[in-house]
C-alpha cells in the first residue's frame, strides 16, 4: 500500500489500472541526467513516469448567421 511520502509502485499502478512509460530522468535545470558507471543494476538515466488519460476533446459549437429577412 502506498502512502504520501512514496511514490506507488509498479503492481499498486497496475491494479489501479494506471499504465507506466519509461522516460529520460532530466536534472533540475531540464538537462537530461547521466547514467552512473558505478551502480551497474541501477540505471539512472531512465525514470517510470504513469501516463496521463486524455482529455476528450471539447467540440466547438457551430453557429449560423440567421438569415435577414426584409
Amino acid at each position: 500500500m502506498s502512502n504520501r511520502f512514496r511514490p506507488p509502485s509498479d503492481e499498486e499502478l497496475a491494479a489501479r489500472g494506471v499504465k507506466v512509460e519509461k522516460v529520460r530522468a532530466r536534472n533540475d535545470d531540464g538537462t537530461l541526467k547521466a547514467d552512473d558507471p558505478s551502480t551497474p543494476d541501477v540505471n539512472e538515466a531512465w525514470v517510470e513516469k504513469p501516463v496521463k488519460k486524455a482529455a476528450p476533446k471539447k467540440v466547438a459549437k457551430k453557429t449560423t448567421k440567421k438569415a435577414e429577412s426584409k
